[in-house]
Parts: C-alpha cells; structure tokens; sequence
C-alpha cells in the first residue's frame, strides 16, 4: 500500500466489513415505501433500477473470474483483490460519465423523496454531523464524478433509514451514501463511486 495513515484503513476496514457478510446492507435495508407516483414517476424508477441492474451485471462478470473473497484479518490481500476488481471497472467503464444512473428523470424523483423523509432542521442537523471528521475536524470535499475512488478523508457515515425508505433498492454490490450534500451510488467491492447525484440535499 502507498502509506499506512488512519484514512487508507478506514476504507479497508469498511471494505472488509461489507464484503463479509456480503449483502449484510440489503438485509439492514428498512422496506421501501415510495410516495404514490404518476406513471412518468414509475418509469424513472424502473429506468433507474434498469441501469444499476446493468452496471451489476458488468460487476458480476468482471468479478467472477477473481478468487472468491473470504473472511480475512489480511488487510493486504483484501486490498489487492479490491484494486484488481476497481482496475478492470475502470477499464469497462472508461467513458463512464455523472448522470449515467442518475439521469435528469430519477434525479427530480429522488430530491423530491429525500427533502420530504425529513425535515428541513433534521436534515441540517445530519449534514453538520456528516461535515466532519471524528475528530471534529471539516471535511474537505473533492469535486466528484463517476469511476472515482472513495475519497479516503470521508468517513463512512450512518445514513438515515427514513432516507432509505425512500430511495429505490438496490442489488447488493451497491450502496447509498451521503458525500457532501451529494447522494452517491457506491460499489462496495471495488471501492468506486458508480454515479453522483449532486445537490440533493437542500435545505
């Protein structure tokens, strides 16, 4: 590894975590519970959970031909098996662009969703918590974009379950979570954030 700081085996611990048990985030999902949609509302769902099915579909192929994963305390090998598998993404997806997944239909669906789980002041009140680090210190955040790593000076927070109750379920490899005021789709396996959604979170 290039260096061994706290940031680096954050990530590697949270990569360890989620591949063992695998789906271990699927089974915590709260059961979705969609506002009532009109019939444009339900296609932007359905497009969207079309296009990450998709994207699964290349994960599981690029992944199939790598050593099956198993529990380890190895930080090392778990760190290579996921560099392999983020390496041959990256090629598939070169082109990969923000907006892929997220496009203009399901993102007006999803702002609409996140801003009325909560409230304005909760939602204030989660985005301060996820605005720095544990040690109280700012988070600086990267610009972000399609096919990037996770940026390792962001933690792993807690993401809200009324959140979850509202977004679209996902296939296993791929996660919610809240980088900024930005909802990104992460796949957990080879640490890369799939697509963006920026300006979700509006208060």
């Amino acid at each position: 590894m290039r260096n061994n700081s706290r940031a680096t085996y954050r990530i590697l611990g949270a990569l360890f975590a989620v591949t063992v048990p695998l789906g271990a985030q699927v089974a915590q999902t709260p059961p979705w519970h969609p506002h009532p949609a009109g019939e444009e509302e339900i296609a932007a769902i359905r497009g969207f959970e079309e296009r990450a099915a998709d994207y699964v579909a290349l994960h599981r192929l690029l992944e199939a031909s790598l050593p099956r994963q198993r529990p380890t305390t190895n930080i090392s090998q778990l760190y290579i098996e996921s560099r392999t598998l983020t390496a041959r993404v990256l090629v598939a997806r070169q082109h990969a662009q923000t907006g892929d997944l997220f496009t203009n239909d399901i993102a007006r669906v999803l702002r609409r969703e996140i801003a009325e789980c909560l409230s304005p002041e909760d939602w204030e009140a989660i985005l301060a918590e996820h605005a720095v680090d544990e040690d109280g210190n700012r988070i600086v955040i990267p610009a972000l974009r399609a096919n990037m790593e996770w940026p390792p000076q962001v933690p792993f927070n807690f993401m809200p379950p009324q959140l979850l109750r509202v977004l679209p379920p996902l296939p296993p490899e791929l996660q919610y979570r809240i980088i900024g005021r930005s909802l990104v789709l992460w796949d957990h396996h080879a640490n890369l954030i799939v697509d963006v959604l920026p300006a979700a979170f509006t208060t």
